[in-house]
């Protein structure tokens, strides 16, 4: 059985380069020794940010993305039997491959290394049949990380979606520093929050954690977060509009575009 690893990396300073390619360079080589570590192939996801991956692959869109569009970027780029996707600022334990393999060799369609999925493992392909609405609903960045998410991974528990450790909660505890016995988080000491550096919405500036509400709370900031949003989207649209008609379309390395892209070719035809 063969894995693939992705390791996603997003703006980290976006108004100091020179700070936010060093923090990049600095994840990148405890990820490649990782990932040599474990026998297992390596690309990096930039979202929104570009720098020297030097002899590893790499997948570029010019526009952040949201986590739930990168589980679906991983699918579509898979060179193996299975993908993992991790952030940059996490790498895998020597037990962590160990445990990795043993389900693998089992035949587990999805699993997790820990009940926050940062480290999630899938079978290639498993995306290919998830309806067009909930593609469409990944592709929306202006969703933030977890509406999208949450119902992708509504797919992944119909497919036997878990998590391979019993231990995350008691290792766990610090939250500063996620991670168990099969993986870690490597936060530089100055590491932001990307969620709202970049402003994307997280349900706990809405006054609860997770997605622990009411329906109706959970409709009420729904609409709330697609009206803020829509703002910043055609604020952003409006700001690249000229490089479009002038330069063509922005070109991705990505074999998966989106939803959206899709709706956007056949309005064109």
């Amino acid at each position: 059985m063969k894995l693939h690893c992705f390791v996603c990396a997003s703006p980290l300073f976006p108004d100091d380069l020179v700070r936010d390619q060093k923090a990049h360079t600095h994840y990148l080589e405890k990820n490649v020794a990782s990932a040599e570590a474990g026998g297992v192939e390596l690309t990096v996801i930039q979202n929104g940010c570009s720098f020297s991956t030097k002899s590893v692959h790499r997948i570029q869109n010019p526009l952040v993305k949201s986590l739930a569009y990168n589980w679906l970027v991983c699918d579509a780029n898979c060179q193996g039997d299975y993908w993992l996707f991790l952030p940059e600022d996490c790498y895998v334990k020597p037990k962590g491959w160990q445990e990795i393999h043993r389900h693998m060799e089992k035949g587990k369609a999805c699993f997790a290394l820990s009940r926050d999925p940062k480290a999630l493992v899938g079978q290639r392909g498993i995306f290919q049949e998830v309806p067009k609405d909930i593609l469409a609903l990944c592709d929306m960045n202006f969703l933030g990380k977890e509406i999208g998410c949450v119902v992708l991974r509504g797919e992944l528990d119909q497919k036997g979606f878990h998590s391979i450790t019993k231990k995350w909660e008691k290792l766990s505890k610090n939250s500063d520093c996620w991670g168990n016995e099969l993986y870690q988080t490597m936060n530089l000491p100055d590491h932001p929050d990307i969620n709202r550096s970049l402003q994307l919405p997280i349900f706990q500036d809405y006054g609860f954690d997770g997605w622990k509400a009411t329906t109706t709370e959970l409709e009420a900031t729904f609409m709330d977060i697609v009206a803020r949003g829509l703002e910043r989207q055609q604020m952003q649209a409006d700001a690249l509009k000229g490089l479009i008609s002038h330069y063509g379309h922005l070109i991705t390395s990505l074999p998966y575009k989106g939803a959206w892209s899709e709706f956007i070719d056949r309005i064109k035809k």
